[in-house]
């Protein structure tokens, strides 16, 4: 198993979102009212289902059918983020359903560089924790 947790890249992923947490924390500061059990559903749970679906399932099958890459992002890359943003119009307004859409192919980026699915989950898990720390 390829130690993803070592790559440079991955650390650089992993503490990119950091500035924006602080950005956010001196806006609102933490958030007080989140119950634990939905916090952990929301950082815990839902990545890992996601990640499953999206990084496991259908980006590896769409590779299958789409071969082309433009700089670092594979179309299959692209793909499953653009179904990923989407799939997030159910619960958040068009705005925040399109910002998925970067942290998406930064998560895809991470599977088809680590070939492994902790990557992305970790990353994923990570993200969640500082938007609902801060920012909800």
């Amino acid at each position: 198993m390829r130690r993803f947790y070592l790559d440079p890249a991955f650390l650089i992923m992993l503490l990119c979102p950091a500035p924006i947490w602080i950005f956010l924390y001196v806006q609102s500061g933490f958030l007080d009212s989140i119950e634990i059990k939905i916090f952990l559903t929301l950082v815990l749970v839902y990545p890992i289902i996601e990640e499953i679906f999206f990084r496991g399932l259908l980006q590896p099958t769409l590779a299958n059918y789409f071969s082309q890459h433009w700089s670092i992002f594979s179309a299959a890359n692209l793909l499953t983020s653009l179904v990923f943003a989407l799939m997030h119009l159910i619960n958040h307004p068009p705005i925040w359903a399109l910002a998925t859409l970067i942290p998406s192919l930064v998560l895809g980026y991470s599977m088809e560089r680590a070939k492994n699915l902790s990557a992305p989950i970790t990353l994923h898990c990570t993200y969640n924790a500082g938007y609902f720390l801060f920012f909800v």
